[in-house]
């Protein structure tokens, strides 16, 4: 069966270590789309927040933004999206203000955090890696206190990305936050925490786009990087990681390709989605998957 669905993460995967898509990758996901196949980028950054040439020269048919919380089409158009109930918005606020956080809340596919950290030392002082602030900078909108924005907003919380200064803290709030029945938690970098909606993640969403489009798993490859891209390759047919992947996912892939610096996206669709790889991979995950004990996946933090 062809794959008529590649999805692909952006960070550390379709994003080289520059910060820049490579013209390779750009022009393969053109190339795909071309050959009929819908593509989509699905990531944990908000609709503005994905590289300009991405939004410009659109290749892709839509996108899966803030980890699956919004769906847009080639448009721009926000055509679904799911947000935190409001007391929720203010429980996860109370916990998270009892640690040393820069907290980001994404809305209307915007995150929001507070001014005062908008700044090289603040950046410095939560771990944030040099290659991801010009992003920040860029993208963020600054509040003089994100609890009071929220308080006539907290209807319209797609998710939270929280930055940490001390690690031990991050373990600490990620045991107290996991027993929460009403979130899922996520990373995707050394020191940050991604919270999301129960349910709402990539995964879902892109098992919510097979369904509009008709399309079955089998018909789906994604590749991806990070532990929040876990529920994205258990969503596609072909699951694939980039060389650099964490190893929890490159557990779950049927292929390791080579880095994102190397252009694994182009690869990927060269192999996957123009050429005839499809097969051989779903051959090696049937496979692997009859060997594999139920319930011995890694775990999904």
């Amino acid at each position: 069966m062809a794959v008529r669905l590649f999805a692909t993460d952006l960070d550390g995967t379709c994003i080289h270590s520059s910060g820049e898509i490579s013209r390779e990758n750009l022009d393969a996901l053109a190339r795909a789309v071309a050959a009929g196949c819908f593509v989509t980028p699905a990531t944990g950054r908000s609709f503005y927040e994905m590289p300009e040439v991405l939004r410009v020269e659109k290749p892709y048919t839509h996108c899966i933004c803030s980890n699956g919380a919004t769906l847009y089409d080639a448009a721009g158009n926000c055509v679904w999206k799911s947000c935190f109930a409001p007391e929720l918005v203010r429980a996860l606020l109370a916990i998270l203000s009892e640690y040393d956080t820069m907290i980001e809340v994404y809305t209307g596919g915007v995150p929001v955090t507070d001014a005062a950290k908008l700044n090289a030392a603040s950046y410095d002082h939560y771990r944030i890696e040099p290659i991801y602030r010009p992003v920040i900078t860029k993208t963020r909108k600054g509040v003089a206190a994100l609890p009071a924005f929220l308080a006539s907003r907290a209807n319209r919380a797609e998710m939270f990305n929280v930055f940490f200064s001390d690690l031990k803290e991050r373990e600490e709030a990620f045991s107290r936050l996991q027993t929460l029945s009403s979130v899922e938690l996520t990373t995707s970098m050394p020191n940050n925490m991604e919270i999301l909606q129960k349910g709402v993640n990539k995964g879902a969403t892109l098992s919510r786009l097979q369904r509009h489009l008709g399309l079955e798993r089998a018909e789906t490859a994604a590749i991806g990087d990070s532990r929040n891209d876990l529920t994205l390759l258990s969503a596609a047919g072909v699951p694939l990681a980039v060389a650099n992947a964490c190893d929890a996912l490159k557990e779950e892939a049927v292929a390791v390709l080579c880095s994102n610096d190397e252009n694994a996206v182009a690869k990927a669709i060269k192999t996957y989605v123009l050429g005839g790889g499809a097969q051989d991979a779903r051959t090696k995950q049937n496979s692997l998957l009859e060997h594999r004990p139920i319930g011995l996946h890694p775990a999904r933090k």
